[in-house]
């Protein structure tokens, strides 16, 4: 598992964009709603994102 580095610079949107379309990011989700024990609603998502580089031909 990789490491996490914390930084106590500040960095703007178009850094932290930059940052995860370079190293990439994967978001898991699961929410459940329930009322009195009976499951209303029920959500499972996983988010990838990355960038696409495509290879050039010299």
């Amino acid at each position: 598992m990789a490491k996490v580095q914390k930084s106590t610079d500040s960095s703007s949107l178009a850094e932290v964009v930059d940052r995860i379309l370079d190293k990439g990011i994967v978001v898991d989700a699961w929410v459940k709603v329930s009322l009195v024990g009976i499951e209303l609603l029920s959500i499972e998502a996983r988010v990838v994102i990355a960038s696409v580089e495509q290879p050039r031909n010299k």
